[in-house]
């Protein structure tokens, strides 16, 4: 009579956790798909099935010690335990899952499948919705309407709150797929494009513009007046020997971080100076400056 113990390495006190987790180390390194001896795996799961099994524990303890009145050879030999391969075995392949045929003793042969099954259920539906930095610096309502894969058009509000970022996502619960009946809806996902607009650029927070003023009024010093992207109308100095490319800072006109508390990014100007073409005589006043 086979030791079953010996074959799976493991003591005769041994319990039924110590007994599968022998039983797995060596299927692993035993298993035909894994280049191991069919033989020596279709062993080691003989072991294994007998010991898992309480009571074919018990009947094999006793058959050892008293041994069998009578055997003869024959009888029902152990198969694999499906609940067991079918998790231990969904780590080796694909989606596709993997077949085992598997022969007795006796010749009878079964095999053994475990297709791994993807979860069904209704898909999250994903749409872009774009809005300007201007449109961005004060809350917001939107409506819009998206198709399901089911084919029909559905409509959603989305509130927007001021200085929403780029690519943020609201999402939906219940407003997404419905194709599969009987199965909870998919939830509706809104990603947010925040696009440039108005002259000005957003980094962050903050905001970005250009303002083209002349050499005599960089070198004189100048003040001009600027839109902001929520139309407000400042005025913004430019120091005297103002250098091109010089960026001027005007905190807290960028855009909003926490409406309660008043916080907001910062506005950047980048001066451009202008070289003017200039007439013989307009050179020459120049140069008696």
């Amino acid at each position: 009579m086979k030791n079953y113990y010996d074959i799976l390495g493991v003591d005769e006190k041994a319990t039924s956790t110590d007994i599968t987790k022998a039983f797995k180390d060596l299927a692993k390194k035993h298993h035909p798909d894994r280049g191991g001896d069919k033989d020596k795996f279709q062993e080691i799961n003989e072991a294994h099935d007998t010991l898992k099994n309480s009571q074919k524990r018990h009947d094999y303890d006793t058959m050892r010690k008293f041994g069998s009145r009578s055997t003869g050879g024959g009888g029902e030999h152990p198969f694999f335990n499906e609940e067991i391969f079918g998790d231990f075995f969904s780590g080796f392949g694909g989606n596709e899952g993997f077949t085992f045929n598997f022969t007795g003793r006796n010749g009878d042969e079964r095999i053994f499948r475990n297709v791994r099954q993807q979860p069904r259920g209704n898909r999250n539906v994903q749409v872009r919705m774009a809005i300007s930095i201007k449109e961005a610096m004060m809350n917001n309502e939107k409506t819009i309407n998206y198709k399901l894969p089911s084919g029909r058009e559905e409509f959603a509000t989305v509130n927007i709150p001021a200085g929403v970022q780029h690519g943020v996502t609201f999402k939906f619960s219940g407003m997404g797929d419905d194709s599969i009946r009987n199965m909870p809806r998919g939830d509706l996902m809104v990603v947010m494009s925040v696009l440039d607009s108005d002259g000005y650029t957003r980094k962050g927070n903050d905001l970005y513009t250009d303002k083209t003023i002349d050499c005599f009024q960089a070198v004189r010093g100048h003040e001009f007046n600027l839109k902001t992207l929520d139309d407000k109308i400042i005025k913004v100095k430019v120091p005297a020997g103002t250098q091109p490319g010089t960026i001027l800072t005007l905190k807290g006109l960028g855009m909003p971080v926490h409406k309660t508390l008043n916080i907001r990014g910062n506005l950047y100007v980048k001066v451009h100076i202008l070289i003017p073409q200039l007439s013989a005589q307009d050179l020459k006043k120049i140069k008696d400056l």
